[in-house]
């Protein structure tokens, strides 16, 4: 075995067997007295936006969080790491709407029709072609490359592992939070995050618990 694949492997095994034991489960006592003399520590991680999947910024972070959790937990500590997923806001909301105008538009998929060519020449440029009298640059651009910056939501999507056929379901804001709270929860376990995803939740109106606490 490759020690790339070796590594791999044992990670997994551990990763198992940390679920099966419910290692990163914390509970209160049965009998709670103030005077229990076990230490407790309480550690957790601003809430992922869920308009995609986590980036390596995200696990930069959270890695600092999970160090600290790991190390009270094994040094005799009671140790709770909850972890949620937001969803509230415009930016969500915002991206369901551009992929509906994309797919209203263009078709699905999208195809973007072709832009005519227009010469552009640099500001200054033509302003040394008018003060030495010179004949004027030409250059070929088309109005497509100016905007290629503003990517397709769509190809946004596909980018993140969505399947091209369900990319329509995510007309539906609500899709996103369906989606991609699962794939980061999957992310954070190969992590080896030490979470307890009992204490797990969302935070819009699909979870009624939580959007009236918000409230």
């Amino acid at each position: 075995m490759e020690p790339k694949n070796q590594l791999l492997e044992i990670e997994q095994r551990w990763q198992q067997k940390w679920e099966q034991d419910k290692q990163f489960e914390s509970n209160p006592p049965e009998n709670y007295k103030k005077s229990d003399p076990k230490k407790k520590f309480f550690v957790t991680f601003p809430y992922p936006y869920m308009n995609g999947r986590l980036h390596l910024g995200h696990l930069f972070t959270v890695s600092k969080t999970e160090f600290a959790a790991g190390w009270h937990q094994m040094n005799g500590y009671e140790t709770l790491f909850p972890f949620a997923f937001h969803v509230t806001g415009q930016p969500i909301c915002g991206a369901a709407k551009k992929l509906q105008a994309e797919l209203q538009k263009y078709g699905c998929p999208p195809v973007v029709p072709e832009v005519e060519e227009v010469d552009e020449a640099p500001k200054e440029v033509v302003k040394v072609e008018k003060e030495l009298n010179l004949g004027t640059f030409k250059g070929k651009k088309t109005k497509a490359v100016a905007k290629s910056s503003d990517k397709l939501q769509y190809d946004i999507l596909l980018d993140m592992g969505v399947q091209a056929e369900d990319i329509p379901k995510f007309v539906d804001p609500y899709q996103w939070v369906k989606f991609f709270p699962s794939l980061c929860k999957e992310d954070m376990k190969k992590f080896g995050a030490r979470v307890d995803w009992r204490r797990s939740f969302i935070t819009c109106d699909a979870n009624p618990v939580y959007d009236a606490f918000v409230r």
